[in-house]
């Protein structure tokens, strides 16, 4: 008997991995994206355990300073701002020819764009062999750009510390944020806002070292000097980049069942459910739901290509992306702004406002990723977005006051809420779609990193070129700063609404539909469904439930049109409810001894008698119940009751309440209650690993 037709029809028994032909560029590209599983020999795992000439045990803490040593040498970059005008007087004689700026887009540019080429491959090799490669690829634009220097070709500049340092930059910021993120699942928040604390604090030691090393030698001198440190000091911390042993992480994305694992259940018909369930899989709406072999734990698989194919994805990319457009305009201008509106009296110097801005990016990335392990990833990223919102807006009246130390404060504020979405960026990945994943998602993500810098950069100097150009406009006009900060405004609000739709657990993803649905959400732990047709007092009017004995509904139409089906089979549901409960009662009732009767079997059908009965007088249903509709196939407890019907038709009768708000003709708007959405999501998780168990329940 199906009582989910259309979860046993996609129900999916072997997901081994297939031979497949690639006959054109979009099958390889998608066959690139879905195979990220690094697969290693006994040897190279028992090789993976041990460090420095296989004499040390390798430890989860000991990935921590080596990630943030990289990230440090990689955080270089942040330091920018401080080669802006040496090399444009080296190569222009000209201090204000604002053109080495360029290059900082190129390289963060470059950066998302290797991240989301490299991702995959990243995935599926050694971290050691990644983190080696990044260093010498690092190194190579480094010398390049040394080279284009001493000839005074800019075009050189902008390919080796640009291009190549750029690959170099991708390569490496995933591969050490993927290796932490697979060694701490339980606190993935916070071990990674301190691996990635090292890139903000690569800006707070190198903007004091490049303005010795530019006073103490040429500039194409001082990129082989700082090129060559990074290059040692990378390749000192690849040594230790190691993997976790392959049971260190679970198979995918855990999915809740109210805080109590299929494992926990205590009757006999529930640990039945788990022992049939136990390493089967279900296809369902494209996604994979597995149980472990070990625990029984429901898990969510998704392959890469199936991430990325997701709405919530590029929803999250457009709320990375708007975090970081103000960021990056005032990461690569900061000093330049600071000298153009403040002038001679400025009563800090340059270089120390550059580096106290790059220890709140330090500082926001360490702080936001260890609030988001217990405050929630979404919740720290309206947090951060919000205040972001506030603070531009509170610079759009401050700048033209020309006031130094409120307008610094509210920049080093705004690169505090960069570095914040950055450090809570890599985590959410690994909630949302499994540390499997997380190297080609993160990798992907980070394009928004490169339009911000690129797009940003861009409008940026657009506008402020339009207005000093075209306007009558000069550097030090406060104007040339404010128009600025309206558009990146607007792009804050933007992002900020769309932090609101995503759906960030599978419970959310995945929670079955109504008749005539056209979206849910939750925010704040509270559910919201637009719907169209008739306000239903049961839970039969979930697609999931409609092929239930009893519960006939014809999907193939609208809700609205469906009224009067609707309204016999809510009419019939409850009638059947009732029959069931009286003899229910009736046979309860006719003995002192419950254990006795004839037509029970078992003591779990017995204690789903007394809850039933129990309900009758409360109206309120018990969540455990989801489980034991289920539990038998064609077993019959009394002759005029069918164990496939009495559970589910007292769900149907009598569900959590719904509040209801009428919209318009049929459209309604329902608030739906914690207790309904745990009742409906563990049916209907039960009812998807059942069929594919063995199609029947």
């Amino acid at each position: 008997m199906h009582i989910v037709e259309e979860l046993a029809d996609d129900a999916v028994f072997d997901h081994s991995a297939r031979a497949e032909n690639v006959r054109s560029f979009k099958e390889m590209v998608i066959n690139y994206y879905s195979h990220t599983e690094y697969i290693r020999t006994s040897e190279q795992i028992r090789k993976d355990q041990r460090i420095i000439f296989g004499k040390v045990r390798c430890r989860a803490w000991m990935i921590i300073p080596v990630a943030v040593l990289s990230q440090f040498c990689l955080g270089s970059l942040y330091a920018w701002s401080i080669f802006n005008k040496p090399i444009d007087r080296y190569l222009y004689n000209n201090a204000e020819a604002n053109r080495a700026q360029i290059t900082f887009y190129i390289a963060l540019g470059m950066l998302g764009a290797s991240g989301a080429s490299f991702g995959p491959w990243i995935e599926s090799h050694s971290p050691r062999m990644c983190a080696i490669l990044a260093a010498l690829v690092f190194f190579f634009g480094h010398c390049t750009a040394a080279l284009g220097l001493a000839c005074k070709e800019i075009s050189m500049l902008y390919f080796g510390y640009g291009f190549v340092g750029g690959i170099g930059l991708g390569i490496g910021y995933v591969t050490t944020i993927d290796a932490v993120i697979q060694w701490y699942p339980k606190s993935r928040g916070f071990a990674s806002g301190l691996a990635v604390s090292g890139f903000g604090s690569g800006a707070v030691a190198f903007s004091n070292l490049n303005s010795a090393l530019v006073r103490r030698f040429t500039v194409p001198q001082v990129f082989v000097i700082l090129g060559t440190v990074n290059l040692i000091i990378m390749l000192l911390c690849a040594q230790v980049m190691r993997p976790p042993p392959p049971s260190y992480n679970i198979p995918g994305v855990a999915i809740d069942m109210k805080d109590q694992s299929i494992s926990d259940m205590h009757h006999p018909q529930q640990r039945g459910v788990q022992n049939r369930i136990k390493g089967k899989s279900a296809a369902i709406g494209g996604q994979t739901i597995t149980v472990g072999s070990n625990s029984g734990d429901p898990v969510l698989v998704i392959t890469l290509s199936q991430a990325l194919a997701s709405r919530d994805f590029w929803l999250l990319w457009v709320a990375f992306f708007v975090n970081l457009v103000f960021g990056v305009v005032i990461i690569s201008n900061l000093a330049s702004m600071s000298t153009n509106m403040f002038g001679t009296s400025l009563p800090a110097p340059v270089s120390m406002i550059v580096t106290i801005e790059g220890a709140f990016n330090a500082g926001g990335r360490l702080l936001m990723g260890w609030a988001s392990d217990w405050a929630g990833r979404r919740r720290t990223f309206l947090f951060v977005i919000s205040l972001q919102i506030v603070i531009v807006s509170c610079l759009i009246f401050v700048i033209p006051q020309r006031t130094f130390w409120p307008f610094v404060v509210l920049v080093w504020l705004a690169t505090l809420c960069y570095g914040g979405g950055v450090g809570v960026i890599a985590a959410t990945l690994a909630d949302m779609f499994g540390a499997s994943n997380m190297s080609g998602c993160h990798g992907v993500i980070l394009t928004g990193w490169s339009v911000a810098a690129i797009g940003g950069g861009l409008t940026y100097t657009g506008v402020v070129s339009l207005l000093t150009k075209h306007r009558g406009y000069t550097l030090s006009d406060p104007f040339v700063y404010v128009l600025n900060q309206y558009w990146i405004l607007s792009l804050l609000i933007c992002g900020w609404i769309a932090l609101l739709f995503i759906r960030i657990t599978p419970r959310e993803r995945m929670f079955p539909r109504v008749h005539g649905e056209i979206f849910h959400h939750t925010f704040a732990g509270v559910m919201f469904r637009l719907a169209r047709g008739t306000r239903q007092n049961g839970l039969h009017d979930y697609a999931f439930l409609s092929a239930a004995p009893g519960l006939n509904i014809d999907n193939s139409g609208d809700a609205g049109d469906n009224e009067a089906d609707l309204e016999s089979i809510d009419s019939k549901s409850e009638k059947m409810v009732d029959v069931n409960l009286n003899l229910h009662t009736t046979s309860i009732s006719s003995t002192t001894d419950v254990n006795a009767l004839p037509a029970i079997h078992d003591s779990a059908t017995v204690s789903t008698y007394r809850q039933e009965d129990a309900l009758v007088g409360t109206k309120q249903p018990f969540a455990s119940e989801a489980f034991n509709y289920v539990a038998q196939d064609t077993a019959s407890i009394h002759s005029a009751v069918d164990t496939r019907i009495s559970c589910v038709q007292l769900m149907c009768a009598m569900p959590p309440a719904r509040r209801c708000l009428k919209l318009f003709g049929k459209w309604r708007l329902e608030l739906v209650s914690s207790a309904e959405v745990t009742t409906v999501w563990r049916m209907y998780l039960s009812c998807a690993l059942l069929a594919s168990s063995d199609g029947k329940y």
